[in-house]
């Protein structure tokens, strides 16, 4: 989209239009009196019977959830422990419309929002930001969730208020702070597979100086068997500290929070569902329908005209590396593979790499606010990340190798398949990113009058490094491998921006917001290796190919005008427009060329993306029974979708021209008792590419179906407690998600047809005595996936590079006993 004229009028008249409306409506409401303010703290209780106690940040500022005009999900700390969430795969049965996707690996991880999402390899900055204590902070692993005050997951286009900006949503985490009370908790956990968790904080109070440190450490066994390499994948071996200093004096206040983490163990293995074979034809699949390589019909190339089923066909199997141990699993090439793997367990796997993850985190926080009076602050938030991590992923699902991320080392062909062996690429892929940002705001309010404005730098350098080798399996047939090469490069992004944004309160129900932004950014790319030729352990990788640095430019607005009523107490209505964008950037595998245009070369441009938002929120009471209810309806359009296809050698991002999402959220709670409760989350999403065409790599792809965005997913809950006398109290809880079929492509009626996930639907129980015999101590049993079902949570579609497509199992049932303890 442009941002013209036009659009800006028809913001304005839509303003307008709502105002006039909602001041005619006005009069007929009797007021009543405001309620007090919240105090600026999130609530421990698990308690959903009343919106009361949950305090969000949605608009910088701490607020109740049911008075913030716009889509936010809110967990505080007693439900996040009662729910068990723990890491972001966990976030998605809480939040309606959230989609946590996981693709060639569990810890590939990123989050969809109302069918914005960022694609793996895309080298696109994420539609849904993630921040940590209102400092934006990406990582290379998944995280352990622990010692955290809040999690609060906004919808829709960010951009006037948080950090960078976004056309899908924000994430946000606050950790927990030191307090006036000397205390802690310690917790530990035991589970199958050997799932040991163990956790705690200590909290140290001063008049001026205070301090809060917390600590977890997890270690669980895998639950895949990979038959191939005899070893067990998606284990976990996990650790991280977090200490944090206060320092109070008056109207200063200044918070240090530093975070390491060490992320280890296996990462989940990939399983293959299907391929394509010459021409399209297969058995495990429908044909490709979409012709595009060379005016052939598609046949899956690996870049060099060979697919998959012409690389490895029945029989070939004696010449592999793992040949010999083909003929006892009842298959000798790819075809017989994907028939043969029906008749192994759900969580067999057989990847010919490891699996091996290490991720290692530095994160530091520092925000220091200064209040004249409850009517001026000045804040200031700084943030520095630094994470690495390194992978020996199986990208295909296979035990075949048509394309392997990483050299299994040495220094000559013969050597391939040698893992004990080292050189050049042996690690894996490696990726390495670092952000530092400073904002200066300052918010107050006059009268009627609230506003906030600031400034803000952000600065991010992202290194890859992909070690991409064809066919090493081949050396015993061919004498060679097929091809082998290196890319590493880096990008470095800085963005800087100003913003304002004011409410203003017509009267003691009605209120008017306006906010804008004006983001410039820069991203500078820089391919620092690259080689040519088939041997992948060259001493010096500083090929020359006549490539250099390249730079891009973009400088936008964003926007947000929004009207809020509250005809009583208890009911929020509001309606909201916003418009925001995300940056374009280059593509780190492709082949650099001339980079002026948009279909040239291999940069992709910004995305741009405006909504229209209307909802209501309920927080009081039916009868007596205390409830709550938020529902939204929204329109949001999106031009230059930033997407990825998997071409030739790896992924190429270039942008989609035109996409509509419209779609409904709802969540309710109602506590029928004091005893018992219940609630539940509705959302359903219509997500489709209203001009479906993108020059990919000099390539024209038509995309669709929407991808990673299941059309419905729920979820419901019913509580109940009961306090026994010299016992504790005593509660049980059980948990219901659901969520319809997704593709885990974007190109599934096109080229790259079979990459359709069903949907799933999965049950949670968990019992709970707290102050156990007037101990203190909290014991739990849990259990997770009560049915054992076998769900698919993501995948990888290589078919355009490999001709395989492959799927990333979910979690079987879990369960384990539990006790902690808060002194």
């Amino acid at each position: 989209m442009k941002f013209t004229n036009q659009r800006a009028r028809s913001s304005v008249l839509f303003a307008g239009a709502s105002l006039a409306a909602l001041l005619a409506a006005q009069p007929a409401v009797a007021a009543e009196a405001p309620e007090q303010p919240a105090t600026p703290q999130a609530s421990d209780s698990a308690d959903q019977g009343s919106a009361d106690a949950i305090v969000v940040t949605a608009r910088r500022k701490a607020e109740k959830l049911a008075d913030v005009p716009v889509s936010v999900a809110a967990l505080g700390a007693g439900e996040l422990t009662e729910r068990r969430i723990f890491s972001e795969s966990d976030l998605q049965t809480a939040t309606p419309g959230l989609t946590v996707r996981q693709t060639n690996s569990s810890n590939q991880i990123s989050f969809s929002l109302r069918g914005q999402s960022l694609d793996a390899f895309s080298f696109a900055s994420p539609a849904v930001l993630n921040y940590i204590n209102e400092f934006n902070a990406q990582s290379t692993s998944s995280s352990a969730f622990y010692d955290l005050q809040s999690i609060q997951v906004l919808k829709g286009p960010q951009g006037t208020l948080f950090g960078r900006n976004a056309t899908g949503g924000a994430v946000l985490y606050e950790t927990r702070k030191p307090d006036a009370n000397f205390g802690g908790y310690a917790r530990l956990s035991y589970g199958n597979y050997n799932n040991v968790v163990a956790e705690g904080a200590i909290n140290v109070p001063g008049e001026v100086i205070s301090g809060r440190v917390a600590a977890q450490y997890q270690k669980r066994d895998g639950y895949q068997r990979n038959l191939l390499l005899g070893t067990r994948n998606a284990s976990i071996d996990n650790f991280s500290v977090r200490p944090t200093i206060q320092i109070k004096s008056g109207g200063f206040t200044n918070t240090t929070v530093y975070q390491y983490a060490f992320t280890g163990g296996v990462s989940a293995g990939l399983r293959a569902t299907n391929y394509y074979g010459v021409n399209g034809s297969s058995g495990a699949n429908t044909d490709a329908k979409n012709n595009f390589v060379n005016g052939q019909p598609y046949a899956g190339q690996l870049g060099f005209g060979l697919p998959s089923a012409t690389l490895y066909p029945d029989g070939i199997a004696p010449n592999l590396e793992y040949g010999a141990q083909f003929a006892k699993f009842g298959f000798s090439g790819l075809p017989s593979f994907i028939n043969a793997q029906k008749n192994f367990g759900f969580y067999d796997i057989f990847n010919n790499q490891t699996g091996a993850h290490q991720g290692r985190q530095h994160l530091l926080t520092n925000t220091t606010t200064y209040e004249w009076d409850n009517n001026l602050q000045l804040k200031n938030v700084f943030g520095f990340n630094h994470s690495k991590s390194r992978d020996r992923t199986d990208v295909d699902g296979t035990p075949f190798e048509p394309l392997n991320i990483g050299f299994d080392g040495g220094t000559s062909a013969t050597n391939f398949g040698n893992p004990k062996i080292g050189g050049p690429g042996a690690e894996g892929y490696t990726y390495v990113q670092r952000q530092l940002s400073d904002e200066l705001q300052l918010s107050g309010k006059s009268g009627r009058l609230t506003y906030i404005g600031g400034l803000y730098y952000f600065e991010g350098k992202d290194a890859q490094r992909l070690p991409l080798v064809f066919a090493p399996d081949y050396v015993a047939a061919l004498g060679d491998n097929l091809g082998s090469f290196l890319r590493e490069y880096q990008v470095v992004s800085k963005s800087k921006a100003v913003y304002a944004q004011m409410t203003y309160a017509l009267s003691d129900q009605l209120n008017v917001t306006g906010g804008a932004r004006y983001t410039w950014e820069q991203t500078n790319y820089t391919p620092a290796r690259r080689t040519a030729g088939f041997n992948p352990f060259l001493d010096d990788f500083n090929v020359g190919q006549g490539v250099g640095p390249e730079e891009l430019k973009a400088s936008k607005p964003s926007w947000t005008v929004s009207l809020d009523y509250k005809p009583t107490s208890s009911l929020l209505l509001y309606i909201t427009h916003r418009g925001s964008w995300r940056t374009g950037g280059f593509n780190g595998t492709a082949t650099s060329v001339n980079s002026a245009g948009k279909t040239v070369g291999n940069r992709f441009l910004p995305e741009t993306t405006y909504d229209f938002e209307v909802g209501a929120k309920f927080n009081g009471e039916i009868g007596t029974m205390p409830a709550t209810l938020n529902i939204a309806a929204y329109d949001q359009h999106i031009s230059n979708v930033i997407r990825a296809v998997y071409l030739g050698v790896a992924a190429v991002s270039g942008n989609v021209e035109k996409a509509r999402v419209t779609g409904l959220e709802a969540d309710a709670s109602l506590r029928v008792s004091p005893w018992f409760q219940i609630g539940g989350t509705l959302a359903y999403t219509n997500a489709r590419y209203t001009k479906n065409t993108a020059i990919v790599g000099n390539t024209v792809v038509k995309f669709g179906p929407y991808g990673d965005v299941p059309e419905w997913t729920g979820s419901a809950y019913a509580k109940v407690e009961h306090e026994i006398a010299s016992v504790g109290t005593v509660s049980l809880r059980g948990d219901m998600y659901s969520q319809s079929a997704f593709y885990y492509s974007n190109a599934a009626a096109t080229i790259l047809p079979g990459t359709r996930i069903d949907g799933y639907t999965l049950f949670d129980l968990r019992a709970e005595l707290s102050n156990a015999f007037g101990t203190g101590a909290t014991v739990s049993a849990y259990v997770k996936n009560l049915t054992d079902k076998k769900y698919n949570v993501g995948g990888f579609a290589l078919g355009a590079v490999n001709a395989i497509n492959s799927v990333l199992p979910g979690l079987p049932r879990m369960y384990g006993v539990e006790i902690k303890y808060d002194f």
